[in-house]
């Protein structure tokens, strides 16, 4: 699964936003950072599981994020 190429950090966040649907705000309470930080590491988790999907099929990139 391309998600756990991800590192573990980037990994949480992906998930935590993305599959639980939890708020910025919430996601920074539970890792004791800024919610800007939450914003800038899911953009940056986002990147790096768009390029890994694109190795593997690059029509499924472009859905990501």
């Amino acid at each position: 699964m391309a998600i756990n190429t991800l590192p573990a950090l980037y990994r949480e966040i992906i998930v935590l936003r993305d599959i639980e649907g939890f708020s910025y705000q919430e996601i920074a309470s539970m890792l004791s950072c800024p919610a800007g930080t939450v914003m800038s590491r899911l953009g940056r988790a986002r990147e790096k599981l768009r390029r890994s999907l694109a190795q593997w099929q690059p029509s499924a990139a472009a859905r990501v994020g």
